[in-house]
C-alpha cells in the first residue's frame, strides 16, 4: 500500500512539472526565407526549441514534444505536413529536422513553408517560430533552375584590420558548396599576392548549380579555424559570364566598451578601425564636457580592476577619438583605430582606456569686430585645463597664437586685432585650443568683413572638436 501511494504521489508530482513547463521558445529555422533551392533539392529544414527541464543533453530530447512541418506550393491551396524528428542538442536546446521532399516543388514556382510544435504535456501548440533572419512564418523558398554554365566565382575579403597573427595560417571562405559548412576546407583557401590585405580565392560552379548561395569566411591562427562574427553573406550566380568577382567583404569588427564613461578612470574597450567607431555616452555636468590626458595601452591588464579582461586579445594602433553631440542631444566619446604615418598598424582588440581629466573648456563667448582693414577677436573661457595656448586660422591658414591661461577654473578673456586686410572681403576665422600633449579643439569659428568707417561685432558660432589622433 505504501509502495503504490508513493507511486502514484511520483506521478502526480512528476505530472504536475510537465504541464507546468510549457514551451519557452522555438525558432532558429533554416532555411532562411528567401533562399533559392533547385527542382531536384530535397529541401531540409531545421528548428530548435527549448523547453525548462526537458530539453537538452540532461534531459533531452524532450518527449512531450513533437515538431510538424507544413509544406506547399505558393499555387496550391493546402499544405502538406510531416512529423519533425529529434536531430542534435545546441546547448540546452533539441533540435528537430525534417525533409520538403524535391516531388513536391517545381521550377519556377516558390514553396512556402511553417513549423508548430504540439506539446503533449498540456496539449497546447507553440506557433510563430522565425528563421534565423528573424522572419516571422510562413516563410517563402525560391524554386529556381540550375545555371546554364560553369561560373567562376571569386570571393574577396578585406582582413587589413586584423592581426596578421590571428590568420597565420591562412584565410578561407566556406559555404554549403563545400560540402556542409566546413572549417577551413583546403578547396576555400584563399591568398594575397599584392599584400594589399585583401584575401581572395575562386571556386567554380559547375552548370546545373543553384544560383543562390550563401557563405562566410574563417581565419586559421594555425591551432584553430574561426569564424567571422558576422551574418552569412550571399549572393546569386551570374551564368552571363564565365567569371564573376564579388564585392569585398570587411572581416567582421564590433566594438565594445563601458555602457557610459562618468569621470576619469581606466577603462577596457575592443576597439575596431574607423569603419566601425565606438561611442560612449560621457554622463558628466557639464554641458560641452572635454577629455584629457588620454592613454590607449593595447590589452585589458588582469591586474587593474577597472579595465581587466585577460582573455581578451591586444589590439593595436592609433586611437583617434573625439567627443560629439549626438542626434539625442547627450554628449558622447567616440573612438577608433586609425594608422599614423610612422606608427604601427591598426589591428582590432583590446585596449585600456585611461582618462585623467573631464573637465569643460567652455567658450563663452567668441565674438569679431571688423572696422577699417581690421578685425578685432575677443573670446572668453569659462575655464581652463591644461591649456597651452589659442590658435587662430583665417581663411584656413595659420594667422597667430595667443597663449592660453594653463589651469583655471574662472575662465579668462582674450583679444587680438587681425590688421592690414582688404574692406569689403569676407574673412572666415577658427579658433583652436592646443593644451600641453599637443591635442587639438576647435572652439568656434566666425566671419567679419572689414569695412571704412564701421565697426560691426558678429557673434561666434560653435564646431565640432578636432578629431585627436594618439598612440598606445
Amino acid at each position: 500500500m505504501k509502495k503504490a501511494l508513493a507511486l502514484c504521489v511520483t506521478l502526480l508530482l512528476l505530472g504536475t512539472v510537465s504541464s507546468y513547463a510549457a514551451v519557452g521558445w522555438a525558432g532558429q529555422i533554416w532555411p532562411n526565407s528567401g533562399n533559392t533551392y533547385l527542382p531536384t533539392d530535397n529541401i531540409g529544414v531545421y528548428v530548435q526549441v527549448w523547453k525548462d527541464g526537458c530539453t537538452g543533453p540532461s534531459t533531452g530530447p524532450c518527449a512531450d514534444l513533437t515538431g510538424w512541418l507544413y509544406y506547399k506550393k505558393a499555387t496550391d491551396a493546402l499544405y502538406d505536413s510531416v512529423a519533425m524528428t529529434f536531430n542534435v542538442f545546441v546547448g540546452n536546446n533539441d533540435e528537430l529536422t525534417a525533409t520538403i521532399p524535391a516531388l513536391s516543388t517545381q521550377g519556377g514556382v516558390d514553396e512556402n513553408f511553417y513549423v508548430r510544435i504540439y506539446d503533449a504535456s498540456d496539449g497546447t501548440w507553440y506557433d510563430g517560430a522565425q528563421d534565423q533572419n528573424g522572419n516571422s512564418p510562413p516563410f517563402t523558398l525560391h524554386i529556381q533552375e540550375g545555371t546554364s554554365r560553369d561560373v567562376a566565382v571569386t570571393f574577396r575579403v578585406d582582413m587589413n584590420c586584423v592581426n596578421p597573427l590571428w590568420f597565420s595560417s591562412g584565410v578561407f571562405f566556406t559555404g554549403d558548396f563545400l560540402g556542409p559548412w566546413t572549417t577551413c576546407h583546403p578547396s576555400g583557401a584563399m591568398t594575397d599576392g599584392d599584400l594589399d590585405g585583401i584575401w581572395e580565392g575562386t571556386f567554380v560552379f559547375y552548370g546545373g548549380s543553384n544560383p543562390y548561395h550563401e557563405y562566410k569566411f574563417q581565419r586559421n591562427d594555425g591551432t584553430n579555424c574561426f569564424w567571422d562574427a558576422g551574418p552569412n553573406s550571399n549572393f546569386l550566380i551570374d551564368d552571363s559570364n564565365p567569371t564573376q568577382v564579388l564585392n569585398i567583404y570587411l572581416w567582421h569588427c564590433q566594438s565594445w566598451g563601458p555602457s557610459e564613461i562618468t569621470g576619469p578612470g581606466s577603462y577596457c574597450v575592443y576597439l575596431c578601425c574607423c569603419d566601425n567607431t565606438l561611442w560612449i555616452p560621457l554622463n558628466t555636468p557639464y554641458d560641452r564636457p572635454e577629455v584629457f590626458g588620454l592613454e590607449l595601452t593595447p590589452g585589458c591588464n588582469p591586474d587593474n580592476t577597472n579595465c581587466s579582461d585577460p582573455n581578451c586579445a591586444p589590439g593595436q594602433g592609433a586611437g583617434n577619438w573625439n567627443v560629439v553631440l549626438g542626434d539625442d542631444n547627450n554628449w558622447y566619446f567616440t573612438l577608433c583605430l586609425i594608422d599614423v604615418p610612422g606608427g604601427p598598424p591598426a589591428y582590432q582588440g583590446c585596449f585600456c582606456l585611461t582618462i585623467d581629466q573631464i573637465l569643460p573648456v567652455e567658450l563663452v563667448s567668441f565674438d569679431a569686430t571688423a572696422g577699417n582693414e581690421a578685425v578685432t577677436l575677443r573670446w572668453e573661457t569659462a575655464s581652463e585645463v591644461d591649456n597651452d595656448y589659442f590658435e587662430i586660422t583665417r581663411n584656413g591658414a595659420f594667422a597667430t597664437r595667443v597663449n592660453g591661461q594653463g589651469n583655471g577654473a574662472g575662465g579668462h578673456r582674450y583679444s587680438w586685432t587681425d590688421v592690414g586686410l582688404v574692406n569689403g572681403t569676407t574673412y572666415t576665422y577658427g579658433l583652436v585650443s592646443v593644451d600641453l600633449n599637443g591635442a587639438r579643439q576647435e572652439l568656434g569659428t566666425i566671419e567679419a568683413t572689414p569695412t571704412e568707417g564701421a565697426e560691426i561685432a558678429n557673434e561666434y558660432a560653435l564646431g565640432q572638436n578636432y578629431p585627436n589622433p594618439f598612440n598606445p
